[in-house]
């Protein structure tokens, strides 16, 4: 079995390789390397069953010359909130020109598409999302990341795919996220930095189970056209977390102003993984966070 892992270097791309590789599969990384991890790069430029191809998935004549396999899990995106707002030529380019490319290769490869969409398409909830709400993303993120979503379904009479809408992903090698932001300022001995009043809800899955959640959503025929959330389904409060790391270490907490276009309710219903993917979460966010804290 051969797949392509686009964003293959990076935090989730790379334990999805490594998920693969257990599974038996020969994986292709397509990763422009911009922001991947050097040591996901080195290490897998040393294994068996890994090919590691330099590309920029804006560069449609090098990704039609790449894509091979039954898959291509399409993970590869410019994700940060602040910056989109900033640079939002960039994040147009990559987030939804390059998932046009990656499609128009699929589709004249006949290859399968997982995408990795986002939460951030919802803009601001109030109860856990369903996936046939209304999208209505606060940022320039979540609107390209809704965009990239549009070109996938109207790919549908071409390619086979599957979106999945992944909430806030944390894990060890993470690279931002406030789980990562938090569990760095303990090993600091500094205080838990929190915006606002710390009553943002977000719903934490993870990476683990979302990898997990990929797989499924490949080996899944029913999976074809439909988009998925991928969380948790558990409301954590930013400032019910910070809570109890302090109470386990006594680093303290800084409330800090509130950031722009933060969305202050975030949470997934999972009723469609559950149902169409056989998927549910495996890892408890208290519990983990308490065992790499070392209780």
């Amino acid at each position: 079995m051969d797949a392509v892992v686009t964003g293959g270097c990076g935090f989730i791309g790379s334990y999805l390789v490594e998920f693969l590789l257990e599974k038996g599969f020969r994986v292709k990384i397509i990763d422009n390397l911009y922001r991947a991890s050097s040591e996901a790069f080195h290490k897998f430029s040393r294994m068996c069953n890994v090919e590691v191809e330099v590309i920029d998935i804006r560069n449609s004549s090098r990704l039609l010359e790449a894509l091979s396999g039954e898959v291509v899990f399409h993970l590869a995106a410019l994700t940060d909130v602040e910056e989109s707002e900033i640079d939002k030529s960039s994040y147009w380019s990559v987030n939804v020109n390059g998932t046009s490319n990656i499609l128009d290769a699929a589709s004249k490869r006949d290859i399968k598409v997982v995408h990795a969409s986002s939460a951030a398409v919802y803009g601001e909830l109030q109860i856990p999302a369903i996936e046939d709400i209304t999208p209505n993303p606060l940022n320039y993120y979540g609107y390209t990341k809704l965009k990239a979503e549009k070109e996938c379904l109207r790919y549908l009479d071409h390619v086979d795919v599957a979106i999945l809408r992944l909430f806030n992903v944390y894990g060890e090698r993470a690279r931002a996220g406030v789980v990562k932001n938090f569990l760095e300022s303990v090993s600091l001995r500094k205080p838990l930095i929190v915006y606002g009043d710390g009553e943002n809800v977000r719903d934490f899955v993870y990476v683990g189970d979302v990898v997990e959640a990929f797989y499924k959503a490949y080996l899944e025929k029913s999976a074809s056209g439909k988009i998925i959330n991928i969380g948790s389904g558990r409301p954590v409060r930013i400032r019910e977390l910070a809570e109890y790391i302090d109470e386990k270490t006594g680093v303290g907490i800084s409330y800090r102003e509130p950031r722009k276009n933060d969305v202050r309710y975030s949470v997934a219903d999972i009723s469609s993984a559950e149902k169409i993917l056989s998927w549910k979460p495996r890892i408890d966010l208290f519990r983990w966070v308490s065992e790499k804290l070392g209780f």
